[in-house]
């Protein structure tokens, strides 16, 4: 049997490139979502092709039948799905159906996401030594845990975005998701640790983090060699990689804001959410907080 072509081997239609950078520039999506949204579009024109179909309801149910698909899988699909017709109706002026309205998506079950916990990091800033970059990486590993930014918005950062009282970075002006500027104050961690980078940095002006080493002095950091980075730490450090990827860093941070009792709608502001639905994941942390103090009740 072969095996299905996956993200990564898949041929993409170069018809899809004027979507993908609409996502890219107008939408801000994270790269990794550009490759999903992309992989889904292409599988189901390829599958349209393929069956002689015109993209409507009955299609997309039959397709999903075929499929079989989870229902979180499913949400994922039809999100780019929606995207993709919705570009082409709204941006391109097409007389196109988006076969997704009247389909009705599954209920899938919030998962609690894995994050690394205050001990995970200091483990990481523990294996350091020898590392090239150790000032860059111990000082932007409790920023970025420090803000709960997205590893995008963190290194997409210029020194002009600090927010200076007395000569000290106490806030952040943010570029997130659709080119939104959100105002971030900076946590006690955060603060500190941004003051050891800019103590250690040479220049003062242009990209906020950049390497340090002479070949690739003064280049703003990348986010994939920050991703391999970080999962070569996490396994020198004994920690389960999945846990300690960049974007779980915001994760931890959202969890400690829950866990101190802070709002969700705090949490949205901070966190760059445009719905309160997604920051409801943290709810969970709260509950059993609140759980633990009703278990105190006993019974007569």
């Amino acid at each position: 049997m072969k095996n299905k072509p996956g993200i990564q081997n898949q041929i993409f239609s170069p018809e899809l490139t004027p979507f993908v950078r609409y996502l890219e520039s107008e939408r801000g999506h994270t790269p990794q979502g550009i490759r999903r949204y992309r992989y889904d579009v292409q599988l189901w024109l390829s599958w349209l092709a393929a069956q002689g179909q015109e993209a409507n309801q009955e299609a997309l149910r039959t397709f999903l039948g075929e499929r079989s698909l989870s229902p979180r899988r499913t949400q994922g699909f039809m999100a780019a799905l929606r995207a993709y017709y919705r570009w082409r109706q709204e941006v391109c002026g097409e007389v196109v159906e988006d076969p997704t309205k009247g389909v009705g998506r599954p209920r899938a079950g919030r998962r609690i996401p894995k994050r690394p916990s205050r001990e995970d990091l200091q483990k990481l800033l523990s294996v350091l030594k020898g590392e090239p970059e150790v000032r860059l990486l111990s000082t932007f590993l409790p920023f970025l845990y420090g803000t709960g930014l997205r590893v995008s918005e963190a290194l997409g950062l210029r020194l002009e975005h600090l927010i200076l009282e007395q000569r000290r970075p106490v806030a952040l002006r943010v570029i997130g998701k659709g080119d939104k500027e959100r105002l971030v104050p900076l946590s006690p961690l955060a603060q500190q640790a941004l003051e050891a980078w800019l103590t250690a940095r040479s220049s003062r002006r242009g990209p906020l983090w950049v390497y340090q080493q002479k070949k690739y002095q003064g280049r703003p950091v990348g986010i994939s060699w920050l991703q391999k980075k970080l999962a070569s730490l996490a396994l020198r450090a004994g920690l389960e990689v999945s846990r300690c990827s960049p974007h779980k860093f915001r994760h931890a941070y959202a969890t400690e804001l829950a866990d101190g009792g802070v709002g969700l709608d705090a949490i949205k502001e901070l966190l760059g959410h445009s719905y309160i639905s997604t920051t409801q994941i943290y709810l969970h942390t709260g509950y059993q907080r609140l759980r633990q103090a009703v278990a105190q009740l006993k019974t007569i």
